[in-house]
């Protein structure tokens, strides 16, 4: 999947900027749309399409998934931008410009620390979120 390095006697796999570029640019280009002006929105909830396909998701989701994910790929992180962010928005409150530019800087300051993480972890971290996610659609705790 990307760079792989050795830790001890455990391979550890690591993503290439462009893997993480990648990763990051559906939010990224969520968050320039709002900037532009120009949301499509339904049921005055903005929307974004996700992976150039037909479906549409509410911004606000997107970004709560997001926080949870990160969150647990780094438990130390001040995720104050985007959960800030989120809840305006799941609200129906205006944004500010500078809300979604010290959203845009966040996202950037993580290229780095995610390049430096093991893939396994990442994956791990994915992977508990939409379990979590999954698991509240279903009225269960996670």
């Amino acid at each position: 999947m990307g760079q792989v390095c050795t830790d001890g006697d455990r391979r550890v796999k690591r993503m290439t900027r462009k893997q993480v570029t990648g990763w990051l640019l559906p939010i990224r280009s969520a968050l320039k749309e709002m900037l532009s002006g120009e949301v499509d929105s339904i049921r005055g909830y903005a929307v974004t399409r996700l992976h150039h396909g037909d479906e549409y998701e509410r911004v606000d989701y997107c970004l709560a998934g997001f926080v949870g994910v990160i969150g647990r790929i780094f438990p130390e992180a001040d995720l104050s931008p985007l959960t800030r962010l989120q809840k305006r928005l799941a609200a129906g409150a205006p944004v500010t410009e500078a809300e979604i530019h010290a959203a845009l800087a966040f996202l950037k300051s993580l290229e780095t620390p995610l390049i430096k993480q093991d893939w396994h972890h990442i994956k791990s971290c994915l992977t508990t979120e939409m379990l979590s996610i999954e698991l509240s659609e279903l009225g269960m705790a996670a």
